[in-house]
């Protein structure tokens, strides 16, 4: 078995795909909107046919309000 697409919940498309490619050194591979929906994958410069990772926008309201934070 092997993992071709897993996706990643991101709060800002653009903010993620500015870290996993200048930060991480990842390839944006797919990037496409329909609507207000946007499609956007990396991966790995070294296997661009490999796993691809979904930079998703989490813009679920019960994920928001669950989302860890760190103590004050």
């Amino acid at each position: 078995m092997k993992i071709k697409l897993t996706s990643v919940y991101v709060d800002d498309q653009d903010k993620a795909l500015r870290f996993y490619t200048d930060v991480l050194g990842f390839a944006k591979k797919t990037d496409f909107s329909h609507g207000p929906y946007r499609w956007l994958t990396v991966a790995s410069p070294e296997e661009p046919d490999g796993t691809e990772l979904q930079l998703a926008l989490n813009s679920n309201p019960a994920a928001l309000s669950s989302r860890w934070r760190p103590p004050t």
